[in-house]
């Protein structure tokens, strides 16, 4: 299935950013934090509380409203120390969503900061801080945001230092939610230019939200529920993935780690994750309801739990990677296509649900991040199963080898249960999905595979015949 281009657009702009700065280090962080949590009866529904307290003295908290009946606001504090002091927010020039800006408010000069995710810094105290969000929910891992529901934070000036006064609305079958990251530390070093770059390109606003159970995304309108509010829970965190691959902040650090965590208790037992809503498109089809298996958006969150594992030392990250690995070679033995060759290739189904559908095409994007995958795996844990199922699922590509390349040069996007080929690639997706497959092809083999340099050159010669620009280094 052929995704929004929004959808990817968010990806591929992701993924450009985290390359501005070298990869993170895999190195262990300064200890995990201790977690604590509590559900709290109201006379007018159930405040939910959770709060990361990190070694180096952090606090992430996040609040919970669920309402029952209508009441006053819920009310709370929160001080920042200092005489002057600044909020860091992204607006967009010309109201064009293409045109991110930095825009910097002195607190004393206002009486309420901007509804946007935003920077508080004063000498003392530096807090990243969430827009209040009112939302409904609408069952399916789907919720409608309520944007005339909000209630600002006020500003107020004190000796000392400036009082924030944060107000949660308490309505009938609404939820409010808000989120902080405190510390006594500079949280992103903004005296570095290419940082404003990478921040500049992470959004929890428009498009995207950062909830108190995980990532949501704008609702496609084939998504079921669905709405011009609507925000699903998607497996692949993008955010996350700049916060990992680029990190050198405690910002960055923090965050991460909260969300892995999050994505981590959303992972079924099975070891996947599902995508909760139905998909009429993937319905009509091949029959797939709700709650079904997408290959690219679970490899994605799996590639981000093994990131989590090299970086953090957590054990639950490497276990979720580890579990998704073995839920994945069970599914690719049972929901795959053999392509013969001198070498029998499996071509993996790019979706499935636990109660059974017609199988589905495979998109050669989704092949080879699973590959990729696969691969990594085997690098970091040195498992033979994940290399021999990388190996047979590589056998599936190659053996089908120029079947791949249209005749104006560019590559199909996907090979369909009938065996044809078909529908329009993305510009340099799978272009950057076949080299990192080479790379990682070279660490382990310490080799080239041929027919992938192939398609890698057709690939790369329509790109150029077409004017695309890979934003990629190479």
């Amino acid at each position: 299935m052929i995704r929004s281009f929004s959808l990817f657009a968010m990806l591929l702009a992701t993924m450009l950013i985290t390359s501005l700065l070298p990869r993170a280090a895999s190195a262990p962080q300064p200890g995990i934090p201790e977690v604590t949590e509590a559900n709290l009866a109201r006379a007018w529904g159930t405040l939910h509380e959770k709060t990361y307290a990190f070694p180096n003295g952090d606090r992430y908290w996040v609040k919970r409203l669920e309402a029952g009946t209508h009441d006053q606001p819920y009310t709370f504090s929160l001080f920042l120390p200092g005489r002057t002091g600044t909020f860091r927010y992204i607006r967009y020039a010309d109201g064009d969503p293409q045109k991110p800006v930095w825009s910097v408010v002195n607190l004393e000069e206002t009486a309420q900061l901007p509804n946007a995710p935003g920077f508080l810094e004063t000498a003392d105290r530096h807090v990243w801080i969430g827009a209040p969000i009112v939302y409904r929910p609408l069952g399916r891992g789907t919720i409608e945001e309520k944007r005339d529901h909000f209630l600002p934070i006020a500003v107020h000036k004190q000796a000392g230092g400036f009082a924030l006064e944060i107000r949660m609305p308490v309505q009938a079958g609404l939820v409010s939610e808000m989120w902080a990251l405190e510390s006594s530390h500079p949280l992103v070093p903004w005296e570095r230019e290419q940082f404003a770059s990478i921040w500049l390109a992470l959004d929890l606003q428009r498009k995207a939200k950062w909830l108190y159970d995980g990532y949501y995304y704008q609702s496609p309108s084939t998504y079921v529920p669905s709405s011009p509010d609507a925000y699903w829970r998607i497996p692949e965190n993008y955010v996350l993935r700049s916060l990992l691959f680029t990190g050198q902040s405690r910002a960055a650090e923090d965050v991460a780690y909260v969300m892995l965590d999050t994505s981590v208790q959303n992972q079924e037992a099975e070891g996947y994750w599902k995508t909760l809503p139905l998909s009429e498109w993937l319905w009509q089809e091949y029959g797939i309801p709700d709650g079904f298996f997408d290959t690219r958006f679970n490899t994605g969150a799996a590639e981000l739990m093994l990131e989590g594992c090299r970086q953090y030392r957590d054990t639950r990250f490497c276990q979720a990677a580890q579990k998704y690995a073995a839920f994945f070679r069970d599914y690719a033995a049972r929901h795959h296509f053999v392509v013969d060759g001198v070498n029998v290739g499996w071509l993996v189904a790019d979706y499935a649900h636990p109660g059974g559908n017609r199988k589905t095409h495979v998109s050669l994007n989704h092949q080879l991040a699973e590959i990729n995958f696969l691969l990594n795996m085997y690098v970091q844990f040195g498992n033979p199963t994940d290399r021999e199922l990388a190996a047979i699922m590589l056998n599936g590509v190659v053996n089908l080898g120029p079947k791949w390349v249209a005749p104006n040069g560019d590559l199909y996007y996907a090979r369909f249960p009938d065996g044809s080929f078909g529908r329009t690639d993305y510009p340099y997706l799978t272009y950057n999905d076949l080299r990192e497959t080479q790379r990682l092809y070279w660490t382990v083999y310490g080799r080239e595979e041929p027919e992938l340099d192939r398609l890698i050159r057709s690939k790369r010669a329509w790109m150029d015949a077409n004017g695309v620009v890979n934003p990629f280094p190479e």
